[in-house]
């Protein structure tokens, strides 16, 4: 299946990169990208990084309409966004590997992780970032733990906020940005306020983005309450993000700042889905079902850029943040268990201290040059969780937590040098991770009385390398490890239901590790760009939730996460750019892409498909740019191939038993943006999605699901729907 494609990928590369050699003036390839996450210490171009690399800048933000994190991969195959109904997105999943498992940053800090109770009532995700806030965000697909340690073996998501320059170009000193927009999906509106400054050696930014809006739409047609209501259940959606930067740039060698931010958002809706009927009445469960959810992120931090030019370092750049993360999941209902009604809250927050220090070196030596590449990362944080249940009865109030309060303690050295050598770059590269997780029980936790401190360690490497074949075809190959210690809900979370079922804590997990090969070609020329990547990725010590169900006082199981699975990723991804203008003598400004991704898992120890990999998909896009920059739009076709039922492991019941597996079908969706300069500070853009009302469900919101269950649709994308946003700035 992968040949046949991947030799027309290579026939592509050759094409274009048998055009003549990209002059300076001429329009920006998909490599022409600065990024930062690649070496951690020093901007450089994409094309100079030896692995596979997605880039989405501010203005691809602004013009495809993208306001949430799942937009931002709208149209990079190889990389979803999980998550929808109550607690909306979640996280992200690059080649397979998802959840924790891939590191998110903002601005270098380590976002919190993702805690799900594994019931409806609490699922604390990682979507803690607003869209407006951002003007770059850099998405590489391999481990990365050689550079950012532990919870990096998926990959990493760097979020790169907006700064005072820029919105001030050369002699301004202020600047007022006005927006406005509204997405018809939720019917959200949103207005945004940036207020830049520059004085003397000073330099500030304050941005404001307020959102209120509603559910996600579905394509269910049934409403109702239960099981069988396909409609999405009614929610208000409130968000607020503040960004404040405040630099000083005293002298050449010196760059210090200040950021600080704050997120917020609350969701209140009636939970129609699990409702049965009426309080008291015959089979009826639950009832009154209601939801009043919060999530709040706020960070604090101080830098300090010094170009030295010292012997030791060239660059130091430190970083220290303080961050407190907090998700407040509210359900109140009527149960019929204790035939009144309850108020469920569910707590989770960690509160951490980050700092950083990166250094870096360029020296040559003979016939070399190297970029020496060093640092450090200690990060400290404080988790807890807690759930109290109150009652509308004489039923005391119950107070617990699914696991200990804890600390976890985290420090990181590594070292990477890139080597030049005519033709030929070297990138290898060295890091020590340690992580200690220190649990403190108190009569909260009822999962064991006394556990010892964890402790995981582990030295990683890599070994990238890139050559330059012709002057405009590279090729390059990535061999790196990967690591990832167990994280709290992995290692404590232990509950006894007293209906049947039960989990249990495993404070002996050992860390999860990897070895990920990439090997890819690259081309560009006047052409256009393209890039055909080949991957291999195996995974040893995967921790998985397993289900014992011997013990006949748990009917629907004993539940414990363990180092069960060895797993193995494997597939191709192609992308490419073509200007169609001077290929094939089309107007001035259009272009034509193309990119897909296929990749296949299986867990070796069992045998089975790994149900995380995506089905085949890919995006044609046409775009065109007015010459002048004045106005532009983009026709894409996004294109998944139904999931085969050989591609997906063996769903069970409640009971362990084998039974069919739900399997999505294939669909394809047009999507049309644009956008329109009126002058020089206004700006209209536009969208009009899923243009054909096409029905389908993604793979990443019902994977692993069984088959036969009547609210599917439920799980629909909105159909047809529109999107519109203007700017003003002074």
């Amino acid at each position: 299946m992968l040949f046949t494609p991947t030799r027309l990928a290579v026939a592509v590369v050759a094409v274009i990169s048998a055009g003549g050699a990209v002059a300076e003036e001429t329009k920006a390839t998909l490599f022409d990208d600065v990024v930062v996450s690649a070496s951690r210490t020093g901007a450089q171009k994409a094309e100079k990084v030896p692995a596979a690399m997605a880039v989405v800048d501010a203005e691809q933000i602004e013009n495809q309409q993208m306001t949430t994190i799942s937009d931002l991969v709208r149209y990079e195959p190889g990389v979803d966004v999980s998550g929808s109904g109550r607690f909306g997105l979640q996280d992200f999943t690059i080649r397979g590997i998802g959840g924790n498992r891939v590191k998110i940053m903002v601005d270098g800090v380590d976002q919190s992780n993702g805690y799900d109770s594994g019931t409806e009532f609490m699922r604390a995700g990682r979507n803690f970032v607003d869209i407006d806030t951002l003007k770059q965000v850099e998405i590489t697909k391999s481990p990365a733990s050689t550079l950012y340690g532990s919870d990096a073996i998926g990959g990493v998501v760097a979020f790169t906020t907006k700064d005072p320059a820029d919105y001030l170009e050369a002699g301004d000193d202020t600047a007022l940005s006005l927006k406005a927009g509204y997405t018809g999906r939720d019917q959200s509106f949103a207005e945004t306020v940036t207020l830049a400054n520059r004085s003397g050696a000073w330099e500030s930014l304050l941005l404001y983005t307020r959102r209120d809006g509603k559910e996600t739409e579905t394509q269910g047609s049934v409403g109702g309450i239960g099981d069988d209501r396909t409609e999405a259940d009614p929610m208000d959606i409130t968000s607020n993000n503040v960004l404040a930067k405040l630099i000083y740039a005293g002298s050449e060698a010196h760059r210090l700042g200040m950021v600080a931010e704050h997120y917020d958002s609350s969701t209140e809706g009636e939970l129609l889905s699990l409702n049965d009927g009426e309080p008291g009445a015959p089979g009826v469960t639950y009832a009154n079902q209601m939801a009043d959810d919060s999530t709040t992120r706020t960070r604090i931090g101080v830098f300090h850029d010094w170009d030295a030019n010292l012997a030791a370092f060239d660059t130091l750049k430190w970083t220290l943040d303080y961050q407190d993360s907090e998700s407040d999941q509210v359900t109140s209902n009527w149960y019929s268990y204790y035939q009144t009604d309850r108020r469920m809250s569910r707590q989770y927050q960690e509160t951490s201290w980050q700092f950083s220090l990166d250094l870096a070196k360029d020296l040559s030596l003979g016939s070399s040059h190297h970029v020496i590449s060093y640092g450090l990362d200690v990060n400290r944080e404080d988790l807890e969780n807690l759930n109290v249940t109150s009652y509308a009865s004489d039923k005391p109030t119950d107070v617990s937590r699914y696991a200990p309060k804890a600390q976890a303690t985290t420090y990181g050295l590594y070292l990477q040098d890139e080597i030049t050598l005519g033709a030929l770059t070297l990138i290898p590269g060295l890091r020590y991770d340690n992580t200690e997780m220190k649990p403190n029980i108190d009569e909260y936790y009822h999962g064991g009385d006394e556990f010892k401190d964890h402790n995981s360690d582990k030295l990683t490497w890599r070994l990238g390398t890139l050559y330059q074949l012709t002057d405009t075809l590279t090729g390059f190959f990535n061999y790196a490890q990967g690591f990832r210690s167990p994280d709290l809900k992995e290692m404590y979370y232990a509950e006894d239901s007293g209906r049947g079922y039960a989990l249990l804590a495993n404070p002996d997990l050992e860390a999860e590790e990897s070895d990920a090969f990439e090997l890819g070609l690259r081309g560009t020329s006047d052409y256009g760009s393209a890039e055909l990547v080949l991957f291999y990725n195996q995974y040893d010590n995967f921790i998985q939730q397993t289900a014992d169900y011997s013990n006949p006082a748990y009917p629907y199981g004993q539940l414990q996460y363990n180092n069960v699975d060895e797993a193995t990723i494997k597939g191709a991804e192609f992308k490419s750019q073509l200007w169609l203008d001077s290929l094939l003598g089309a107007p001035e400004g259009l272009s034509l892409n193309l990119s897909v991704a296929y990749a296949e898992g299986t867990n070796d120890t069992q045998d089975q498909p790994l149900n995380e990999v995506a089905p085949l998909n890919g995006v044609i896009g046409l775009s065109f740019d007015q010459a002048d920059g004045i106005w532009g739009g983009t026709l894409n076709w996004t294109l998944v191939q139904g999931k085969d039922e050989s591609d997906i492991a063996e769903a069970t019941d409640g009971f362990g038993q084998p039974t069919e597996s739900y399997a999505t079908a294939g669909y394809g969706v047009v999507d049309v943006t644009g956008y329109y300069n009126v002058s020089e500070a206004f700006v209209i853009r536009g969208g009009v999605f899923n243009l054909l009302d096409k029905k389908y469900i993604q793979w990443s919101d019902v994977g692993g699901m069984e088959a036969g269950r009547t609210y599917m649709d439920r799980f629909s994308q909105p159909g047809l729907n529109v999107g519109i946003s203007a700017t003003y700035t002074f």
